[in-house]
């Protein structure tokens, strides 16, 4: 939980320093922002998922331990089925957050392959209006894929859980 109560800003220059030397150099990496935007959305999935796997009764577990399932198929059989609507919206939510993503991202960003937030800071450094429009286009680019993610969330449900 500590990158949701730590400045991204933070959390970026922390990765600058923390992974410059081998084993852990990934500065030259294309797996450096996804890691990243990762771990900035990592507490909101522990938030959203933590809750509902300790709901789960544990007298389901043990009945199927007792009728001869393995760990992995308690997991499979019952496990799941009841964490999936969560596992769902804790993607959308880490998915959405990373969308946006821009603090920790802009310390670690490749300048030939910005995101679209670096990149919409990029634009609006420059002078002009044809980079005003460009970042002002990227900017409602950004705000729809958001709300049409959150909007899928709201949706999420399976059969008569009701709403999230």
């Amino acid at each position: 939980m500590l990158p949701l109560g730590t400045s991204a800003a933070t959390v970026g220059f922390g990765f600058l320093i923390a992974l410059d030397r081998p084993p852990f150099d990934l500065r030259d990496s294309l797996w450096l922002v996804p890691i990243v935007q990762a771990l900035v959305g990592i507490p909101f999935v522990i938030r959203t998922v933590t809750p509902v796997l300790r709901a789960i009764d544990q007298d389901l577990r043990s009945a199927a331990a007792v009728l001869g399932a393995s760990p992995a198929r308690v997991w499979r059989e019952i496990d799941l089925p009841i964490v999936f609507r969560a596992l769902a919206v804790a993607a959308g939510f880490a998915f959405a957050v990373s969308l946006g993503e821009f603090g920790a991202t802009v310390f670690v960003i490749r300048a030939d392959r910005p995101t679209v937030p670096v990149a919409i800071y990029q634009l609006l450094g420059q002078p002009g209006p044809l980079e005003l429009g460009q970042a002002l286009a990227l900017s409602v680019l950004l705000m729809a894929v958001t709300a049409a993610v959150v909007l899928l969330i709201d949706r999420v449900r399976i059969g008569s859980l009701g709403e999230f």
